[in-house]
């Protein structure tokens, strides 16, 4: 039996690639740029597409001392020295 060019494996391909472009636009977009806000580099949004390893870069992420904070802190640091 010879296979057309839309058998299963080819319908379960698309599908797979549909969902990876589906999840990278819905996800790792406002990951993006949430990470660019917060002064981190944007580059480690990409961690979130590794199974387990996303789960540890949102603890990472939440629990770490954030660029903003910091800059935050200089800030305050100033104003009560004057």
């Amino acid at each position: 039996m010879q296979a057309t060019s839309w058998d299963l494996r080819s319908l379960l391909s698309f599908g797979f690639w549909f969902a990876f472009l589906f999840w990278i636009i819905i996800l790792l977009i406002p990951i993006f740029r949430i990470l660019k806000r917060t002064g981190h580099s944007p580059v480690w949004s990409l961690l979130f597409v590794i199974p387990l390893v996303n789960v540890l870069a949102l603890w990472v992420f939440a629990f770490k001392r954030w660029p903003v904070d910091q800059t935050q802190q200089r800030v305050d640091m100033t104003a009560v020295s004057q």
